[in-house]
Parts: structure tokens; sequence; C-alpha cells
């Protein structure tokens, strides 16, 4: 039985590698990395793509078999809701049906090329292990008795980057080709998005979604405050899991969106506080502050996108600083926005422009 699954897409970076690591600047509320006392086993990456690059042989019932028994429900969800291979239905679908119907799919001279040019592209994904055996090492501390996922890769043209189910996490490959990959252009996604689709921002979509799979609870997220907060404890998350990682990186900024968010915090919580966002219950309202784009409403055309999520980020900062016995786990288990909020002694840095 599925308990739950989660398909998403979790690009929140722009910046090129350069930016990627060790530029992050001192910061006084920013966490002290989780010293490392035991090493986990490797994480090992099962690459479920490798079952199928074929084009020359053809997948038998036999196969078939082999695939449900090693992948289970996770092949299922593949056959329907990544690959598309087999319609939505209560009936489960007979060996042969799937049978015949991937070796339609796989032998498709566009799926089978974005399989070659992943094939290419991660044909040696040891570094990615080492970074997430790194990044889940830490996890394994800041959340005691959480489980640490099974990592899986697989490719379907273009359903899905990052997918969670049960105690597995997905990465779809497919979005990953560089943001020039000649058949991108055909998704019509919009440029902040377009220039995210890089290798160097895969470890971080991926704690993003397995936390989010983990943590989001959609009951308690009823007003922009509540969203903020889950956002920025989401990011206050990846400061401990994956200190390596700019910020610029977690927040989806460039280097000038961030210097300009970083100038202008005092202004941006002023403008929540005024326009009396912070209790809104309306998400057509406030989620504009909080999801992924190429600038917020309200502020100038050089503003970055997510500027709700950025101020939640840094009240989270400031209530684990005035908490210094606050765990990571229980800092997710406190959903009272409001309690959050007054504890933080949260206090904008004034605009360093004024």
């Amino acid at each position: 039985m599925i308990n739950k699954i989660k398909l998403g897409f979790y690009f929140f970076s722009l910046v090129l590698l350069t930016y990627g690591c060790g530029q992050n600047g001192k910061d006084e509320k920013r966490p002290e990395p989780i010293e490392i006392t035991e090493e986990m086993p490797s994480i090992k990456i099962i690459r479920f793509e490798n079952e199928l690059a074929t084009k020359d042989q053809s997948i038998d019932t036999a196969k078939i078999r082999e695939l449900r028994g090693k992948y289970g429900d996770f092949f299922e969800l593949w056959c329907v809701q990544l690959a598309s291979i087999i319609p939505p239905s209560k009936r489960k679908p007979l060996d042969v049906e799937i049978a015949n119907n991937l070796n339609q799919y796989l032998k498709d001279q566009y799926i089978h090329e974005i399989f070659m040019d992943c094939q290419k592209e991660f044909g040696d994904l040891v570094w990615l292990e080492k970074e997430l055996t790194l990044a889940f090492e830490r996890y394994k501390i800041a959340f005691p008795g959480k489980k640490i996922p099974t990592i899986m890769t697989y490719i379907s043209p273009f359903s899905s980057n990052i997918m969670t189910m049960d105690s597995m996490l997905g990465l779809g490959l497919h979005f990953y080709l560089g943001q020039d990959y000649k058949y991108y252009p055909s998704l019509q996604l919009p440029m902040y998005m377009m220039k995210k689709l890089e290798p160097e921002y895969i470890v971080n979509d991926m704690m993003k979604g397995w936390l989010d799979s983990e943590f989001l609870d959609d009951s308690t997220q009823n007003n922009c405050l509540a969203q903020m907060l889950f956002q920025g404890k989401i990011l206050y998350a990846m400061d401990v899991l994956s200190p390596e990682t700019h910020d610029t990186i977690k927040l989806g900024y460039s280097p000038a969106q961030l210097k300009w968010a970083n100038e202008h915090e005092e202004q941006i919580w002023s403008f929540f506080i005024e326009q009396d966002l912070l209790y809104n219950i309306n998400p057509k309202v406030y989620l504009k502050y909080i999801h992924d784009g190429n600038s917020t409403n309200g502020f100038p055309k050089e503003s970055p996108s997510r500027l709700g999520a950025f101020v939640g980020w840094h009240i989270i900062r400031s209530y684990m600083q005035e908490h210094p016995n606050t765990n990571l786990l229980q800092l997710f288990m406190e959903k009272d926005a409001q309690s959050i909020l007054s504890k933080s002694a949260y206090k904008p840095k004034k605009n360093t422009l004024s």
C-alpha cells in the first residue's frame, strides 16, 4: 500500500556553480554546521532507468514480472503517473499490457534520445552519492528517529523532477541536462525555471522535496504567516543539512537579487505588516509572495520572488537563536505560527541604503 506519493517541481535555485559553495558570508544568525560524530553507510543510488535504456531489445512479460517484483509500487507509479504508458484504472494492468506499451514507448526516437543523453550526462553518480550521504548524515542527527529514504533515479520526459513515496526519494534525471538542452524549449517553461535545469541544483531540490514530504501539513498552512514560516523552516533546515550550499541556490535568487533582499529586509517586513498580509487566509492573495517567479508583486522589478519565504527564513533563524536548545525536529513539530513569531524576537536589519 502506498501511503504517500508526491510529485513536484523543486526548482529553487538560479545561479551558476561558481556561486555554489563557500560564499555565504558571515551571518550572526546562521546556524553552526552539525558535527558528524558517526558516519553512516554510504548512500547507493538505485538506477531504475538503466533497466530500460534499450532500443534494440524488446522487453517481454518475464522482464515485466521481474521489474514488478524488484521495484514494487514504484514501477506501477512510473508506468501510470510518470511515464504515462498505462492509463489510470482501478484494474491492475496485465504484464502483457505493460510490455507492449513499454516497448512502444522505448522505441520512440524522442524518448530513446533523451534516455541516451541522460546516460551520457549521468553515467557516473558517485559525486551525488557522496553529497547525499553527507546531507543525510546531518539529517539523521538533526531529526532523531527519522528514516533515511532509498534513493532512486528515473527518466520520464518530462513529468516531474522529484518524487517521494513512503521511504523512497526519486530523482528525474531528464530535468537536469542543462538549461540549453535542445528539448527544453518545447516545455515552454518560464525563464526563472529554465535557468535551474542544471546538475548542480540536484541535491538542494532532493533535500527540499524530502523535507516537504515529511513535514508539510496542509491543515496548518491556513494563512500567510504559517506559509512563510513553513518555508522558513525548510530554508533553515537546508542551512543545517547543506551548509555548503549558497543562499542563492536555496532561495532561487541571483547574487544581485540576494543582495537586494538583504539590503531591504526591513522594507520587506514593513510591507507585509502595512498590507495586513500576515493573517490573510486567501491563497490567491498571499501565495504570490511565497511561490517562485521572476519578481514579487508590489516591489521593484529588481526584487526577487519568494520574499515571504525570505522573511520567514529570517524569522526562523531568529527563533532558533533565541531557543538554542530547540532541535530541528522540535522546530518542525511546533505548528503555532503566531507563537513562533512572538518568541522569535525578530527584528529585521535596517535598510543599508537609507
